[in-house]
């Protein structure tokens, strides 16, 4: 063997051996933010310690992070700014880096946008760490320079990928090869639908560029979901412990997301091994799993309309009794008014 050939192949031996050592970790939280009162989320501290427990070597945060002006007719930019500020002091105790995309709260107008800009940088926007590649992408609207307008409602579930969003993607992911692993992180979960615009436009660029996962941090009927489509993973996360009692009464889907942990995703990657693996947060702390509280959620109070309307009609045979009587109610007041019709008739024709 030539000694050409014997550097050549000790090159390739080292880098393949460099490959398989690789080894590092991270974590996803999504829907960090508080209430609508400016308060933080109501266990941010018992999250922060348990990530840095962990000790991932980077942090991802997938939006939705603070409450915002999102509700106000105009948004008051010092505002914001204290909100972020508040945040970034407590995310301070994490010893790795961070790195978030944002969400509807946290990115509704130009305001919202600059600021975004100017503390945590434009978006979408890559990097590389142990051989693995990161694309951070947003799915928010994201205003034109000299828009006055707030975030459109249509868009409150996020906003398909821009043309220059899926340019980003296919420069990105150019050289598949290059990458041990790449992975995707945006808020928004615009691959819900079966019929979304994500499955024809970004999931193709996303297998053919070899990317293993994308997580999203928003909240819908779940606060965790995840599905697999030609090896891709699509993997939901998100933290919501701010639902009021009132809310919950009336929407069945927030007394459906009430009953569900708030979770994160810890992905470990060794060499060519990636493992997901979903913590939960706040089951003993906050408060949320205990028996009054499902009882406030899910009972009417005793006095209430709507209780006594529930017990009319909550079995068969009740059901049955009442509707029978409902019929016959209205037959007899049907022939009561068929009658009187009739008597009006008969003395108006004398007159």
């Amino acid at each position: 063997m030539t000694l050409i050939a014997s550097l050549a192949l000790t090159a390739a031996l080292a880098t393949a051996q460099s490959a398989d050592d690789q080894r590092f970790s991270f974590v996803v939280l999504g829907h960090l933010r508080g209430d609508a009162n400016g308060e933080l989320l109501q266990n941010l501290d018992e999250v922060l310690s348990e990530v840095e427990r962990l000790h991932p070597d980077l942090v991802f945060l997938c939006g939705d992070l603070i409450w915002g002006d999102i509700e106000a007719k105009s948004t008051d930019a010092a505002a914001i700014r204290a909100d972020w500020d508040a945040l970034d002091r407590k995310l301070a105790r994490l010893s790795m880096p961070v790195h978030r995309v944002p969400g509807n709260h946290d990115v509704n107008d130009l305001v919202t946008r600059d600021i975004w800009v100017e503390r945590y940088g434009d978006l979408p926007k890559s990097f590389e760490f142990e051989g693995s590649k990161f694309l951070l992408l947003r799915s928010v609207w994201w205003p034109e320079d000299g828009s006055t307008q707030k975030h459109p409602d249509a868009f409150i579930r996020g906003k398909n990928l821009a043309q220059d969003q899926l340019a980003f993607l296919d420069h990105e992911l150019a050289e598949p090869a290059r990458y041990q692993h790449v992975f995707a992180f945006t808020h928004h979960l615009l691959w819900w639908d079966e019929d979304a615009g994500w499955w024809k436009k970004v999931h193709p660029k996303l297998l053919a560029g070899g990317v293993d996962a994308v997580f999203g941090g928003d909240y819908g009927p779940l606060k965790f979901s995840a599905q697999e489509r030609d090896g891709v993973k699509y993997l939901q996360t998100s933290i919501e412990n701010v639902i009021s009692l009132e809310m919950l009464r009336t929407r069945e889907l927030s007394r459906q997301l009430s009953a569900q942990f708030d979770n994160f995703v810890l992905v470990e990657v060794d060499g060519e091994s990636v493992r997901y693996d979903v913590r939960t947060v706040g089951a003993l702390s906050t408060g949320k799993f205990t028996p009054d509280r499902f009882r406030a959620v899910n009972e009417f109070d005793k006095d209430t309309f709507a209780r006594k309307l529930f017990k009319r009609f909550s079995t068969p045979d009740r059901l049955v009794r009442n509707l029978t009587i409902a019929v016959v109610a209205s037959f007899l007041g049907g022939i009561a008014v068929a009658a009187l019709y009739s008597r009006l008739r008969r003395r108006g024709s004398r007159a």
